[in-house]
């Protein structure tokens, strides 16, 4: 389960990168190892930001609200899961039984917070940006494109996965056909060579 919240997690909390792919924008190049080490925090004139720039900024980019939207949807999948295992032991399981089951998952999400998770990426976000970026961010996503981009991203993610999903549906389907045809081909050679023996 806390594999599966960490996962939730990076899919949730946005990023610089992840922004510029969803406006169109290319990431760049990996950069060389020497490059790399220049472009640290403990390497740049003004170094890390402060645990209250990073929380900022994460105020602004509205991850609480994400992560707590994102965790009722993990609790309420869990919820079926367990109430699918309890039914495949105990037949026509009663009301009282099934929600003797919503109280153990609740009770066991009561450890996991959002607050607890924003606190736990905060040393994350220190060590990939410095004083100066947190603050050009911070400034951005304050004016009304970086508002605008909060708002509209949902629906500009929604919208994206839809428009991709179908043509992406057709590669999906060609290459596993190909992946198939071409295993099938491989496990006919090998059957060959094990009769000719």
């Amino acid at each position: 389960m806390r594999k599966s919240i960490s996962v939730l997690l990076t899919i949730i909390l946005p990023t610089a990168c992840g922004l510029s792919l969803l406006l169109g924008q290319q990431p760049a190049a990996p950069a060389s190892k020497s490059a790399k080490a220049a472009a640290t925090p403990a390497a740049t004139a003004d170094g890390p930001p402060s645990a209250a720039q990073v929380m900022k900024l994460l105020e602004l980019l509205q991850v609480r609200d994400s992560l707590e939207v994102t965790l009722e949807a993990v609790k309420k999948q869990m919820r079926n899961s367990a109430e699918d295992q309890f039914r495949d032991k105990i037949m026509n399981p009663s009301p009282e039984q099934l929600k003797s089951i919503q109280a153990i998952v609740d009770d066991v999400f009561r450890d996991i917070s959002a607050d607890d998770m924003i606190k736990d990426v905060v040393p994350v976000y220190q060590k990939h940006l410095t004083r100066s970026d947190v603050r050009a961010l911070v400034a951005f996503y304050s004016s009304p494109p970086g508002q605008k981009i909060l708002r509209e991203q949902p629906a500009m993610v929604r919208e994206s996965m839809q428009a991709a999903g179908a043509s992406q549906q057709k590669k999906m389907e060609t290459v596993l056909a190909k992946l198939d045809l071409r295993v099938q081909q491989l496990i006919e050679q090998e059957q060959g060579k094990a009769e000719k023996k």
